[in-house]
């Protein structure tokens, strides 16, 4: 009786080395896999965020809703305008003259907006009547 509690006591200690090293490789795989282990990663997403955020509050676009024309105003120079139908589609992309957006081509909707500045961008709802 006495090697059958040493064997068990000795299985569940294993067992518990087994399980411990199984969650310790399944966390760590998940943190490189999410890039939770590299710093430098996370100073360019906070950053990239906050260009955004300035973006995002340097542009108006007018009127919304929308009739045959947008006009979007930023205070930061805009180098790609793109808009999307609500399903993902892009159904026009502009590339000058960006002051003044000819949208009769489009249907009534909701369409999203993204607006482009260099390598940042921000996104904004656009209702044309």
């Amino acid at each position: 009786m006495l090697n059958f509690v040493r064997d068990w006591q000795s299985y569940f200690y294993m067992m518990q080395k087994y399980i411990s090293f199984t969650f310790y490789l399944f966390f760590l795989t998940v943190g490189v896999a999410y890039g939770q282990n590299d710093t430098s990663e996370f100073s360019k997403n906070d950053k990239q965020s906050v260009d955004n955020f300035d973006l995002n509050e340097a542009v108006k676009m007018y009127p919304n809703p929308a009739g045959n024309f947008l006009i979007v105003d930023s205070k930061i120079p805009v180098t790609k305008v793109q808009i999307f139908s609500l399903l993902g589609t892009k159904v026009k992309d502009i590339e000058l003259d960006f002051r003044s957006i000819y949208l009769g081509e489009l249907k009534s909707g909701i369409y999203m907006i993204k607006i482009y500045s260099g390598n940042i961008s921000t996104t904004k709802k656009l209702i044309k009547k």
